[in-house]
């Protein structure tokens, strides 16, 4: 007994790391520009990163279809919303 308590029994969890580039550029590996993170702080570091390339990536859908897509299928697409 330890301090008037007894620990009735001890949970052992395992964190995996993920190595985190700080400027969101893969190509820098200085290590100034490294850090290991939990996987859920590294998805906190990451989350502005993932909402812009979520954004963008639907951008460049929408103008690639408005640039290639036949103009009457476009006008179904807007007449059925």
């Amino acid at each position: 007994m330890k301090g008037g308590f007894t620990l009735a029994s001890v949970r052992m969890t395992y964190v995996v790391l993920a190595c985190a580039h700080l400027d969101h550029d893969p190509s820098n590996r200085a290590p100034a520009n490294l850090r290991a993170l939990c996987q859920r702080c590294h998805m906190i570091h990451d989350a502005a990163e993932h909402r812009w390339q979520r954004w963008w990536n639907a951008f460049r859908l929408r103008a690639m279809r408005d640039l290639y897509e036949d103009p009457r299928i476009t006008r179904e697409r807007h007449a059925a919303s």
